[in-house]
């Protein structure tokens, strides 16, 4: 007992022992080689009252000698310069709970070449070896200018009622960017101002909402408490999709969703649920199409609405007949190639990707193609053909709200996100880099995986609803769901995938173990994204980056649970 004694007394006047991210964080370490495992990056649990001060400023001020890049398997994407993060500013309220809460949580846009970011909420602990400082543990995401790409990480940094500067580690060990794979790791200095004003309460009941808002969460593993001979990594698809390539993958089964774990090259994701993620052409359904849904519901006129009525750039003959309608099926008519993607993947659409005006890109989707086929009978993928849809629904918007009226902001954000309340990481969308500040449409949103999910019951929901109660057009949204047999959509380059209305749908038969063939709706997206719609109002997801879109490996444990076929 004795000796039980005097180790107790030891460990209480001794000092703590010190990490490396301690050693980090108090200068007396130079930059690892290797980058931190993400358990050191995070308490144990979040820690409410150890500070005084419940909000402030902080100012990560990043310096280029100790930031550093490590390519992962990246040979498309020049890395130099990249391995400078922007500049962070943070805004922060304390919760009771010791949430870190930023006010801004969606995209912020920067002065960084190549970078704009997130910050989400993080949690406060004590620093072991400062008396009276706290450190922060904060999930924040690089998203590369123009594009949709995220990177997520985790940033630490500490804080002290006398404002004193202090260093700040960063690190992020994953991504969905099938194109651009790397490590970032480095320290920086902070900024500290206490004397900010702040809504702290607004700032927490605003999240504290929108947490409640989230489906109930088990993980994955809970579903074979019913179904002991079911496999849960078949889901994530690991003979094809490598562990640190799959950024999430779950299901929605009667309203609880199952969830996978984050995995990173340097363990998991200590904030999976503020995982960003990006949409991809997911957004041709979840902007484009559900925007387009809506509007046909308020005002009964605008499938059949001629784009060269709204889009002054598109005229002549190769665009005389065609609608919006044509536009979100992807079938004007116009094109080089109607093999899958042949377009889509040339060397010349890199022009519209990378064009960061309106004008540029509407030059582009208005005169590259020329009409090789009737609007309406040829389904050609064309992520140009989708943003020329967004630039119309904005005109078409504009003549009924007001000039100043948007079809993201004053649409899709007002009229759905908001309502359902989703997470702010859904706030902001791609736009071009212009004054004109053009939603992109085909791509360009960013979701938590809850928004992904109350989005996709969302719209499984509306199919069904009463004409009093819905939002969206029951008839055309019915028609993509695979819900009219008559008319399955356009046919692709392969027998069983079809595609309407923004759409994807994939048919299931007795090789996939349907006594009656089964179509299954799903969104697809660049890298290897896909959201099913599932039978019985249930999903599935898989968001991931090695260009796996084919997820017939999860098909097999999904028709252990029905959830595949209609009988």
């Amino acid at each position: 007992m004795q000796i039980i004694a005097l180790l107790v007394l030891l460990l209480c006047v001794l000092p703590a022992f010190s990490t490396p991210l301690d050693e980090l964080m108090g200068g007396e370490s130079s930059l690892p080689k290797q980058p931190l495992q993400m358990a050191e990056l995070v308490p144990d649990h979040a820690n409410s009252d150890l500070l005084a001060v419940r909000q402030g400023k902080v100012t990560l001020v990043m310096q280029k000698h100790t930031a550093r890049l490590r390519p992962i398997n990246s040979r498309k994407l020049d890395s130099s310069g990249r391995e400078v993060l922007p500049d962070m500013v943070i805004n922060w309220a304390q919760s009771e709970l010791g949430e870190i809460i930023p006010d801004k949580r969606h995209l912020i846009l920067s002065d960084n070449p190549y970078w704009d970011y997130f910050v989400g909420v993080g949690m406060l602990w004590p620093a072991q070896q400062k008396n009276g400082v706290r450190r922060v543990s904060m999930p924040f995401a690089l998203v590369e200018k123009n594009e949709n790409c995220v990177h997520n990480g985790v940033v630490v940094f500490d804080i002290d009622a006398a404002n004193k500067a202090q260093h700040f580690y960063y690190q992020i060990s994953s991504e969905t960017c099938a194109y651009f794979k790397a490590d970032f790791w480095g320290i920086g200095a902070t900024i500290q101002t206490p004397e900010v004003e702040l809504d702290s309460k607004q700032i927490i009941a605003s999240y504290h909402h929108a947490k409640q808002q989230r489906l109930f969460t088990r993980p994955l593993r809970a579903l074979t408490d019913k179904n002991p001979k079911l496999d849960v990594e078949n889901f994530g698809l690991p003979k094809a999709v490598a562990a640190t390539d799959m950024s999430v993958f779950g299901l929605v089964i009667d309203d609880v969703h199952y969830v996978s774990d984050c995995q990173t090259r340097a363990g998991l994701y200590p904030f999976c649920e503020q995982m960003v993620l990006p949409s991809y052409s997911t957004a041709k359904t979840l902007f484009a199409g559900v925007a387009m849904l809506y509007l046909e519901k308020q005002y009964g006129d605008l499938f059949e609405q001629p784009i060269n009525k709204w889009v002054a750039q598109c005229q002549g003959s190769n665009w005389e007949g065609v609608t919006f309608a044509h536009l979100l099926d992807m079938s004007s008519g116009n094109f080089d190639s109607a093999g899958y993607a042949v377009d889509e993947a040339s060397k010349q659409k890199l022009a519209f990707f990378t064009a960061k005006s309106n004008q540029q890109r509407l030059d582009f989707a208005c005169n590259h193609y020329s009409r090789k086929k009737p609007p309406g009978s040829t389904f050609v993928y064309h992520t140009s053909e989708t943003y020329l849809l967004g630039a119309g629904l904005n005109a078409y918007i504009k003549e009924k709200l007001g000039k100043d009226a948007d079809i993201f902001n004053d649409v899709l954000h007002k009229q759905i996100f908001q309502p359902l309340g989703l997470s702010q990481i859904t706030a902001v969308t791609r736009r071009t880099q212009d004054s004109t500040q053009q939603p992109y449409s085909g791509y360009g949103l960013f979701f938590s995986r809850d928004d992904l999910v109350r989005l996709i019951r969302f719209i499984g929901l509306q199919a069904n609803a009463s004409q009093q109660s819905s939002l969206l057009s029951s008839v055309h949204l019915q028609a993509g769901l695979q819900q009219n047999p008559e008319n399955r959509g356009l046919t692709t380059d392969y027998a069983h995938i079809r595609y309407q209305h923004s759409f994807w749908a994939k048919k299931f038969d007795k090789r996939s173990g349907c006594k009656i063939p089964s179509w299954v709706p799903f969104m697809s997206g660049f890298g290897g994204i896909t959201l099913a719609l599932l039978a019985h109002g249930n999903s599935y997801y898989y968001v991931s980056d090695s260009h796996q879109y084919d997820w017939s490996e999860a098909v097999p444990e999904l028709n252990k649970l029905n959830l595949i076929c209609d009988n």
